[in-house]
């Protein structure tokens, strides 16, 4: 039974995980491939940066590799703060219209997910 179970925890986590990537590849690709790839405003390079490092670190969550999911923490935090930075008024960022301060805390979500499944050792009662 511990086995099954380890293996489901790893397909969610596979399967969140990818979806994010897949998420963050879908926006990097929407971003860069009408131009070059640095005729971008500052903010959106960073983020872009930002979403490569993002799905390096799920890709080695994914991997089961601890590290991962310190360097997702980090990158995703990272992300999170040049949203607040654009949010606030300090760039100019056409995202930042219409929404509520704490909407951008939404990112933190699946990273809890995640981090649950990965790191929390779940009992199964015989």
């Amino acid at each position: 039974m511990k086995g099954r179970f380890m293996m489901v925890r790893r397909a969610l986590i596979t399967a969140i995980a990818g979806f994010l990537i897949l998420l963050h590849v879908v926006g990097l690709y929407d971003t860069h491939i009408r131009g070059a790839l640095f005729d971008h405003p500052a903010l959106t390079n960073v983020q872009s940066l930002l979403s490569l490092l993002i799905i390096i670190s799920l890709t080695l969550v994914i991997m089961a590799k601890r590290m991962g999911l310190v360097a997702m923490w980090i990158s995703i935090t990272a992300l999170i703060l040049t949203q607040y930075w654009a949010h606030f008024g300090f760039v100019d960022a056409d995202f930042t219209a219409g929404r509520s301060l704490l909407s951008y805390l939404r990112g933190f979500i699946i990273p809890t997910l995640i981090t649950v499944l990965f790191l929390f050792p779940f009992k199964v009662k015989r």
